[in-house]
């Protein structure tokens, strides 16, 4: 690398500039800029009556609803679809979204029992703050009417729940450096090394934008950086994905304890320490540690409320029970519509653009014909690359108001392990038959009261509290009742689902003698409700391999399918933040125009004008 030339460096730095503005700005004038004003509007009253929130939500499927003139067709209405979609929508171009279950929103939707409302995938969300871009995005597609209620200060807790001890709590907070003071407290020994960490992964955070740069790069120029090295002097987060975050953390820290605090939070990407990349657990904590985590004001299902009708001002539609059974080729290879399945009957819905935010697996594997498929550049990807982790969820109704739960968490969630050395731990567990699992403790589990995130909650549901409860299982424990749930699946999810809530009486006893709701869902469950393929919540596993200088480039928008886009978790990152950014990508390369630039003028404008006010 030391004998690579200035000019060199130069010379292809320069090929990268004069490609981006080729690729964004050749067609500048013909794209509408969907970020050229600020369209929020004044905050209107919550909607709550549940009848019209499902005429929005639960617009089912009928032919004739289907618009004319197409400008595109999105498969799926997760936060991915529905970003892309509204960015379309705000571009004057029409949009059908086609979401398979009942009513849209994804991972944003929530769904109601027995007096109960639980969000099935939003738990919190980072770097929402006023002022940020991300926060400036979501306000542009929701038009300003998407709320977010700041969690506590201590957003997090990671706890160590060893048998016949007492759990050890240790909090995490929001606002830079805070975090790192409170653990140099607690681990003095280790001060030196606990800086050390936090600057690395400030330097890591700060060049994954960089990092994504080679999604907009042509491949043959992505192949020059790898090959010359010259990667490395735009970005470190190659050189640090190389190694695990285990690898990173116990060569830097010396303290077991204090090393599975910093790796407490793998489950919000699901990937153990010793799998993923050190970029990625990074990136997660500085997501967070920033500016704290925020939930949506009325719950999760505001997210995709709020969305449609910015979908819908330009002609278009987002309809449910419309499953896409496959997408429509012609013989060159190139998208033009897809089928949906209604009943016995197939319905063919026409399109020059395919959108897919039903993740790279279902993509290639089920919606394409196999032939057309096994030639992408991405085929090697979906054989090569495990699907993410799968997760058991148990939704807990408490018949009493979170005030009077006086050793709840409130604002807050809660990262629960049952011993130390938290990546064995995981590990030796997710290597266990269902039977061996059964048997053994939960070694993981996820606690959260999401009714005490959001100040709306006692206005619709008052005296009542919610909790969430989530521990990994791997598909293959359950994937003998992916076709029929008898009385065998519900006796192993119950075995399953009340270890988990005995645990969490035990670290919160108040909640034992109220809890009269509980509902248990295992990755079965999820392939159901979310059409992932085999129950993943994140998509592509984030191992090292899928974030590779090679897999990261060739997981973009446009596929080299004629026609077809993908958007979502598996273009960018996994999450709510990471699939919207798949969402701004994908309309990106769509339009042909630099989003990014657009959104980022936008916000600096926004902000000059409260800098007036």
């Amino acid at each position: 690398m030391e004998l690579i030339s200035v000019s060199m460096l130069l010379a292809v730095a320069m090929i990268a500039v004069v490609y981006r503005l080729f690729l964004y700005y050749r067609e500048k004038s013909s794209s509408v800029n969907p970020f050229k004003y600020d369209t929020r509007t004044p905050i209107r009253p919550k909607m709550i009556d549940q009848k019209q929130r499902d005429a929005v939500l639960k617009q089912g499927f009928v032919e004739y609803k289907v618009p004319e003139n197409l400008d595109a067709i999105v498969i799926g209405s997760g936060i991915g679809g529905m970003s892309v979609a509204a960015l379309l929508a705000k571009a004057n171009k029409t949009v059908l979204i086609l979401e398979q279950h009942e009513k849209a929103g994804g991972c944003c939707h929530t769904f109601t029992d027995s007096g109960y409302e639980f969000d099935v995938g939003i738990h919190y969300i980072g770097d929402l703050a006023h002022g940020s871009v991300s926060r400036t995005l979501v306000d542009q597609i929701t038009q300003g009417q998407l709320q977010w209620e700041p969690l506590d200060d201590v957003f997090d807790e990671a706890i160590i729940a060893e048998k016949d001890h007492k759990p050890r709590r240790y909090p995490v907070m929001g606002g830079r450096g805070r975090w790192e003071s409170d653990l140099i407290k607690k681990f003095p020994g280790e001060a030196e090394n606990i800086t050390r960490f936090f600057r690395v992964m400030q330097e890591v955070s700060d060049g994954s934008s960089r990092a994504m740069m080679v999604k907009l790069l042509p491949l043959w120029l992505v192949g020059i950086l790898q090959f010359t090295g010259l990667i490395h002097y735009i970005t470190t987060f190659y050189k640090w994905n190389a190694k695990t975050f285990k690898e990173v953390i116990w060569d830097m820290i010396k303290t077991q304890e204090l090393r599975d605090i910093l790796c407490y939070s793998y489950g919000n990407f699901g990937t153990p320490p010793s799998k993923a990349g050190f970029p990625m657990q990074a990136l997660v904590h500085s997501l967070f540690i920033k500016a704290g985590g925020a939930y949506p004001v009325g719950g999760a299902s505001e997210i995709p409320f709020n969305i449609i009708p910015v979908v819908e001002a330009t002609g278009g539609k987002v309809l449910v029970k419309a499953e896409v059974s496959k997408t429509l080729t012609v013989s060159t290879g190139r998208t033009v519509g897809v089928q949906v399945k209604k009943g016995d009957d197939q319905v063919m819905v026409a399109a020059p653009l395919v959108i897919s935010d039903a993740g790279l697996f279902n993509t290639m594997e089920r919606l394409l014909p196999k032939s057309v498929a096994s030639t992408s550049r991405l085929w090697p990807i979906v054989q090569s690359q495990p699907h993410a982790a799968a997760c058991l969820s148990v939704f807990v109704g408490i018949n009493r108001p979170a005030e009077k739960l006086a050793n709840i968490i409130h604002r807050r969630n809660a990262w629960v392990y049952t011993a130390n050395d938290i990546d064995k731990q995981i590990t030796e567990y997710l290597h266990m038959s269902r039977v061996e699992a059964m048997k053994a403790d939960v070694p993981l589990l996820f606690v959260a009261f999401p009714s005490t995130k959001d100040p709306e909650w006692q206005k619709r549901y008052p005296g009542k509290t919610t909790m969430t409860l989530l521990t990994m299982m791997p598909y293959e424990w359950m994937e003998e009742w992916e076709a029929c749930e008898d009385e065998e699946y519900d006796s192993v999810k119950k075995a399953f689902g009340h270890k988990a809530i005995q645990l969490a009486c035990y670290l919160f006893p108040d909640i034992r003698d109220h809890i009269d709701y509980i509902n248990i869902r295992t990755p079965v469950s999820k392939r159901k409700y979310l059409g992932s393929a085999k129950g993943e919540i994140y998509g592509l596993d984030h191992t090292r391999d899928r974030y590779s200088l090679r897999n990261n480039a060739l997981l973009r928008p446009d596929t080299d399918i004629p026609g077809l886009y993908l958007t979502g978790q598996d273009v960018c990152s996994c999450g709510f933040t990471g699939a919207i950014y798949g969402g701004l990508l994908c309309a990106s390369s769509v339009l042909q125009r630099n989003l990014i630039s657009d959104l980022t003028s936008l916000h600096k404008r926004i902000e000059a004008d409260k800098k007036q006010q």
